[in-house]
């Protein structure tokens, strides 16, 4: 079955870029931007930049030197839209499968399954078939983080991958340097602190075992600062002992990379390249409530036990629900952003979850409230109860890092944690409960869960259009 699955998916995905191509000929929203820059690039004027463009030129670059070498192979060649936009066909196609397959289990490979699934996820595949940036930063975003799970046995050949790999994910985007240093982190705990160096638990270590507690252990929050005390003893003993030369590597891969980023971002004043003005950081914490909803929605059929359980320990625990409960309507009130694009757009889904639910009325946003507690709980702690703290713990600061300074709601955005997110709860069932059949079943649901949403999103885009009274004989099209 799974082997018919991934030949629909390859014929469907071929068949929807072809469509689109022939639909949507000129460029499309941002691809106003991407697309001018990039053939001027590959013109040879390198001088030029469009200063409403927000990213790094990484995918220009990336994307030149494939039209170079299809116009070596192919006679009257011209690098145009089709050409641009299948840049990130092949991305979906062939490379992000293979960086899927590096994330490492007890025994094997993330399986098959759980790859299409993943290349399925609705927001990534949309912009599959234009030419944006999301393919091709997820790509390396993810890639840095499989090498530093798989480093227990790093080379200095490995530590220039790494410093490669981190330095083309944040030019593609400049967030993935909390990805890149989420990849650092991760690389620390799974060198210098999860190790056992007897080959056994070791009972008469007592930060040993603080630092590769669970999660489902933790009883109060003593237990993460004991996680966290753990760790840094862990790593002391590390570099005062036989794993200086697997410190020193970890610090290379990482330290030129972020502290180069580091010194951009304070010579630039931000982070951003272009059009500041709409783009400026803050705190705005209903990022994280937007997400965790998210990526229920997105998960359902995985998660569904789990959600049956959360209900069940929140009917034992109102008072400490209520607590969490008043807690979110406080950040609500206080953090939320309303952007000017989120306002303005209709061709954005999240233009009318913000006009027709999040702001129908001035408190209806709170009533969501509520749900927002389930879903974090879900989403940051139960689902991945099995995984150990200090891991839980880097990628909740991780998401955080990313989603919180974000004034817009963007699905996009939250691509890459719910990527890595959902490969951490397949890899603990896996790990351990992945002969059970409900698991392998709650994939294929979620497999089909995620085409029957892939219909809805690409159908609307290409089946339906409409103009704007400022720009009459422009289609306009719904999109994520």
């Amino acid at each position: 079955m799974l082997r018919l699955v991934q030949v629909f998916t390859i014929v469907v995905t071929g068949a929807i870029f072809a469509a689109v191509n022939q639909v949507v000929v000129k460029p499309y929203l941002d691809e106003i931007f991407h697309i001018p820059q990039t053939i001027r690039y590959y013109n040879g004027n390198w001088s030029y930049w469009d200063p409403k463009i927000t990213t790094p030129p990484g995918l220009y670059i990336l994307a030149v030197a494939y039209a170079k070498i299809l116009s070596l192979i192919s006679t009257n060649f011209e690098c145009n839209v089709r050409v641009l936009r299948s840049f990130n066909l092949i991305g979906q196609l062939v490379f992000l499968p293979w960086v899927l397959s590096l994330f490492p289990l007890s025994h094997h490979s993330l399986s098959a399954r759980t790859t299409v699934m993943l290349q399925l996820l609705p927001p990534l595949y949309f912009f599959t078939f234009l030419y944006y940036t999301d393919m091709w930063s997820t790509i390396f975003a993810l890639l840095s983080v499989a090498l530093a799970l798989r480093s227990t046995r790093a080379s200095w050949i490995s530590v220039v991958v790494k410093m490669l790999v981190g330095t083309m994910a944040i030019a593609l985007r400049q967030t993935n340097v909390i990805w890149v240093s989420y990849a650092f982190a991760v690389e620390i705990l799974t060198v210098l602190v999860y190790p056992d160096e007897k080959g056994k638990d070791r009972a008469d270590d007592a930060w040993f075992m603080a630092a590769s507690a669970k999660l489902e252990d933790v009883s109060a929050p003593s237990d993460l600062i004991r996680a966290g005390v753990g760790a840094i003893v862990r790593v002391w003993r590390a570099l005062r002992g036989n794993k200086r030369s697997k410190a020193l590597k970890i610090l290379c891969s990482y330290s030129f990379t972020i502290g180069v980023f580091l010194l951009f971002a304070i010579a630039n004043g931000g982070i951003t390249l272009g059009d500041k003005d709409n783009h400026v950081a803050g705190i705005h914490l209903p990022q994280l409530f937007y997400f965790s909803t998210f990526a229920c929605v997105l998960s359902i059929p995985t998660i569904f036990p789990v959600i049956s359980q959360t209900f069940n320990i929140l009917v034992y625990r109102p008072f400490t629900f209520a607590i969490a409960t008043s807690i979110i309507i406080v950040a609500i009130y206080t953090t939320t952003v309303a952007h000017p694009f989120i306002l303005a757009d209709n061709r954005h889904y999240t233009f009318y979850l913000w006009r027709k639910c999040l702001n129908a009325t001035p408190w209806s946003r709170y009533l969501f409230a509520p749900g927002y507690g389930v879903a974090l709980y879900i989403i940051f702690a139960r689902a991945v109860r099995k995984g150990r703290i200090l891991t839980s713990v880097v990628f909740f600061c991780a998401c955080a890092a990313v989603l919180i300074p974000s004034p817009l709601i963007e699905c996009r955005y939250y691509i890459v944690p719910y990527m890595i997110w959902r490969m951490r709860v397949a890899i603990l069932n896996a790990e351990g409960l992945d002969t059970r059949r409900e698991n392998k079943v709650g994939e294929y649901v979620e497999i089909f869960w995620y085409m029957i949403i892939n219909a809805i999103t690409i159908g609307l885009f290409l089946g339906y259009s409409f103009e704007w009274p400022s720009e009459p004989g422009i289609a306009q099209r719904f999109m994520w």
